[in-house]
């Protein structure tokens, strides 16, 4: 499913209108439609519900005029509220056509705050038209914020036009005051805000309506941003006249006397995914734990003291197709070796993820990041940060780049890999594409869930997945598997191994 930002949906009207025939005043009209087809949907029969519209100035108000004259044709239980005078000739004809079906309209500045309050109190459903995606600047007009914390406090469901107002369409950040929606319907094309938390959770129920936009215009622009869906994940292929190499090799690089149980995790998640082989390169008790769950894993124990060199022999050892995941549970002692080792592994030719503290090498070493910009074209690298992990490489502040689909982007273009930056909106990009993945809940918010998450993304490497359908398909995967506990988030992790191939069972992806 594609998502376009404010800006691309405004030139994607701009293009309906100048070049198709299709007048504003005709979107206007077919959004607000929309909208009362979607209450018709939620609750069936409208005739025996009550509605109170609050209308902005802008377009967003409009839509909500149209809005309110549709429901007469149900009921006459509505209002509109007014907040400010009509600010274009579109908006004045749908304020117009509202009054002459009989329609009737309080001035905000007239009836005050109480008065609203018992309003919303007193009707079934609210309609949010206050703010549109143009808003993108915090609310300081104190009759605004009085009115969306009114709705907020006293509406029993509330509709939101387009996004929630309040919200800022391209970040899902709050403006300092915004609506808390049941449901939101939305025009053409989801937007960021739609996905984005906090914004998120303040949308509700999330319904996308087509206005009439033609769908010659879809492929006229460059979108670069899509939600995960079904649809555009990969299921590995698996003949039936394979054999263990014909599903790959996962070598899991990891773990520390600190850490015992992250390589583990992540070497089981790649086994229980399809990977032909997976072998761990661990220390002695890391092994020890590998082999008592499952003893099918290949364990090369380290008893001293982490040496580069041996492990620099070993990975040019390994066939180029071999994935190489390096850093689960790997703490940050013996730094230099693994400076070493990270460098000999950037030039191999085997795909490499990079995952926890192997980030954490990376982000303190300036030059592993120059070599990793400056390497060999082909050869894929994909790192796995949470936004932490993230903030450190890209040296800017957690704040600034959670949730940030843009630094992403820009991150994974300047160094030539695909960054998964896990959250609970997770975003992928390859430098060109920008992917939002929404699957799973809290149970997945535990210690080793990035273990786990690197491991299923090396299976799907190990299986032949390109590498950005693998980064796609494994967190898409991964989420449902949280999805899949019988109580959200009373789980421990290790349990989330279990249900990998329940997923892929259930699931027909590809």
């Amino acid at each position: 499913m594609r998502i376009v930002d404010s800006q691309e949906m405004r030139k994607i009207e701009k293009v309906t209108i100048d070049e198709f025939g299709i007048s504003e005043e005709i979107l206007m009209e077919r959004a607000g439609i929309s909208v009362v087809q979607a209450l018709w949907y939620e609750f069936g029969n409208l005739e025996d519900k009550s509605f109170l519209v609050i209308c902005g100035s802008g377009n967003n108000g409009g839509d909500g005029y149209v809005i309110a004259r549709d429901l007469l044709n149900y009921t006459e239980a509505v209002r509109v509220v007014a907040m400010g005078e009509p600010k274009s000739d579109v908006f004045k004809s749908n304020f117009d056509r509202y009054v002459r079906h009989g329609g009737i309209v309080y001035k905000y500045s007239d009836i005050g705050l109480e008065k609203l309050s018992e309003m919303i109190s007193g009707v079934d459903i609210v309609v949010d038209a206050i703010f549109g995606t143009g808003l993108n600047r915090p609310i300081d007009d104190k009759n605004y914020i009085d009115v969306i914390g009114a709705v907020n406090l006293y509406s029993k469901f509330t509709v939101s036009v387009d996004i929630p107002s309040g919200v800022d369409a391209d970040t899902g950040k709050v403006l300092d005051y915004a609506v808390q929606a049941h449901m939101t319907v939305t025009f053409g094309y989801p937007k960021p805000c739609h996905f984005l938390f906090p914004a998120r959770e303040l949308t509700g129920k999330l319904k996308v309506a087509k206005i009439g936009i033609p769908s010659q215009i879809y492929n006229m622009f460059a979108f670069n941003k899509s939600l995960l869906t079904i649809d555009n994940v990969c299921k590995p292929n698996r003949p039936r006249s394979s054999h263990k190499g014909s599903f790959g090799e996962v070598i899991v690089i990891g773990g520390s006397n600190r850490y015992i149980g992250a390589p583990v995790l992540s070497a089981l998640a790649a086994q229980r995914c399809g990977s032909g082989m997976v072998r761990l390169v661990t220390p002695e008790k890391s092994c020890q734990c590998a082999m008592a769950h499952d003893p099918s894993l290949i364990c090369g124990g380290i008893t001293d003291r982490l040496n580069a060199d041996y492990m620099n022999e070993f990975i040019s050892s390994l066939p180029a197709n071999a994935i190489l995941l390096i850093g689960p549970g790997w703490s940050l002692d013996d730094e230099e070796e693994k400076v070493k080792i990270l460098e000999f592994a950037i030039h191999a030719p085997n795909t490499v993820v990079i995952d926890a503290d192997g980030l954490n090498i990376l982000s303190k070493t300036p030059h592993l990041k120059e070599l990793l910009k400056n390497r060999e074209t082909g050869k894929s690298i994909i790192l796995t940060p949470h936004p932490g992990e993230f903030s450190r490489l890209i040296e800017k502040p957690v704040g600034e780049i959670k949730q940030n689909y843009a630094e992403v982007r820009s991150f994974s273009e300047q160094f030539g890999v695909i960054t998964i930056l896990k959250d609970a909106t997770t975003i992928i990009s390859d430098g060109k594409a920008i992917y939002f993945n929404i699957t799973g809940n809290t149970s997945l918010s535990k210690a080793g869930s990035g273990d786990i998450l690197s491991g299923v993304l090396s299976a799907m490497l190990s299986q032949h997945l390109q590498p950005i359908d693998a980064a796609k398909t494994a967190t898409y995967v991964f989420g449902l598997a949280g999805e899949l506990m019988p109580q959200e988030g009373m789980n421990s992790t290790f349990e989330l191994i279990d249900k990998l191939p329940e997923v892929f069972g259930k699931f027909e992806v590809g």
